[in-house]
Formats: C-alpha cells, structure tokens, sequence
C-alpha cells in the first residue's frame, strides 16, 4: 500500500471523523464544510494510493484484507459524495464519516503479506469477484444507512418531544427513495460477484465448494436482497418494512464477511 498518500487521506478523513463526533455530542453540525472539503480531498489522495499501489504490485491491490478495506474505504468516500451532490443532506456524513476513517486506519496499518503470497489469490476471477462484491456492499450499506435514518426519523416525528437532531434528518420520502435506489444499483453488482465467485471456487476447490460457510451466508444474504428487491416491486413495501429488511440484509453481510477471518476455508487448504 502506498502508506504516504493513504496516510494523507486518513489525516484528512480525520476531520470527518471530528465532525461526526461533534455533531452527536452537540447536535449540531457546525463543521460540516470544512469537514466535506478534507474528506472529498481526501478521497482524492486515496484514489492516487490506489492507483500507485496497483502499478508497485502489478495487479488489482484487493488480494488480502487491508487492500479490500483500502478499497471499501475510497468507494464509500465516493458513494457519499455522490448521494450528498444528488440530495444535498449532510446527516448521512454522520454514518459514513466514522467508518470511512476505521477503515482506512485498518488499511493504513500495513498489508498482510500471506494472503498476498497464496496463489490462488493472483487470478483475474478473484480480483473480480472481490471487486463487484466490495461494490455491491457499499450500495447496500447505503441501503442500510437510509433504513436506519428512516426509522430514527419516523420515531421522532411520532414523538410529541422530537429531539434537536431529527430536524437535520431528511424527509422520510428521500430516504426511501435513498434506500430504494441504493439497493437497485447494489443488487446487480453482488449477484455478478456471487456468480465469478462461484466460477472460481468451482475451478479452485471442484464440486464441494458450495460446502465453505462464507459462499453459503453469501447465498443466504442474496436471498434476503432478493426477497426485499421483489416485495418492493411486486407488492409495494416502503417505509419501515422495508428498513428493517434492510438492516437484516446488512447484518447478514457482516456476519458473512467475518466468517473465516475475511477468507474462503478451501484457501487455506
């Protein structure tokens, strides 16, 4: 990893990260500019260490657990912008902020070097595979975000004392739409993923690889999308139903991803 300019996004991620904290601490997001300044310079930084990480190895740098967080990271940093030019609400940097500094930090610490070294991780399938899923993740975790806001805002406007941060928060109406479109775009990206994945692990591991417990939540979880994809459209769930499908398909991908320490158990075969 190119520690120079990662650790210059990371320093500028930080402001981002004082801004989120002050605005649960205050209630008020009285940094909010200065904040969104650093953190899309900071994204910039991020995209140069990528790219000159990518040229120092000689492949796509997502083979090992800190280049996938490396590249989560400059994702999300990159969703934001894009939802915060599309909505203009800045409440979601309180979410996005935080993880995008834990992330980087985790990045920014140092590459693994035996998951690098293990051939079956110098393939083009994998560093597709990763690639789409790290993509389809970030969407979802928009999803999730926008479900969560969704019922923090729904509570505080049925209460007859809302508290000073639900005025901050968008309409429910753009957070659905949010929540809607953020899972629409990451759908796509998860089930191409899921199926290079299992083109690989078929190549790799034979006819058992169905059995590894990460390709099997993975399954589970493409499920639970499915299933809120296909009540949206066919019976026309919005609002909280659909929140807290989302929140459950986040959770699952968490779940997922931890299996295995971050890896498929036929690797370390």
């Amino acid at each position: 990893m190119s520690q120079l300019w990662l650790r210059v996004a990371l320093a500028l991620y930080s402001l981002g990260l004082l801004h989120a904290v002050l605005t649960v601490i205050r209630r008020r997001q009285r940094v909010f500019r200065v904040a969104l300044s650093a953190f899309a310079l900071g994204a910039v930084f991020h995209l140069v260490a990528l790219v000159e990480d990518g040229l120092a190895l000689q492949h796509f740098p997502i083979t090992n657990l800190q280049e996938a967080a490396s590249l989560a990271a400059f994702l999300l940093a990159g969703a934001f912008l894009l939802v915060y030019w599309r909505y203009r609400f800045q409440s979601i940097s309180v979410f996005v902020f935080p993880l995008v500094f834990v992330l980087t930090l985790t990045a920014a610490l140092g590459r693994n070097p035996t998951y690098a070294e293990i051939p079956l991780l110098r393939t083009t399938w994998l560093y597709l595979h990763v690639s789409l899923i790290v993509l389809g993740n970030t969407a979802f975790f928009l999803t999730f975000i926008a479900g969560v806001m969704y019922l923090i805002q729904e509570r505080a406007l049925k209460s007859k004392k809302p508290r000073a941060f639900h005025y901050r928060l968008p309409p429910l109406e753009t957070l659905d739409d949010l929540a809607y479109k953020s899972l629409a775009v990451g759908f796509p990206f998860i089930t191409l993923g899921i199926v290079s994945g299992a083109v690989w692990a078929s190549a790799v591991w034979g006819p058992g690889w169905p059995l590894d417990p990460k390709i099997a939540l993975s399954f589970v979880t493409w499920l639970i999308y499915l299933s809120l994809l296909f009540a949206r459209w066919s019976a026309g769930w919005r609002g909280k139903k659909a929140a807290y499908f989302a929140i459950l398909g986040f959770i699952a991908i968490v779940v997922t991803w931890g299996t295995n320490t971050g890896m498929h158990s036929f690797l370390s075969q």
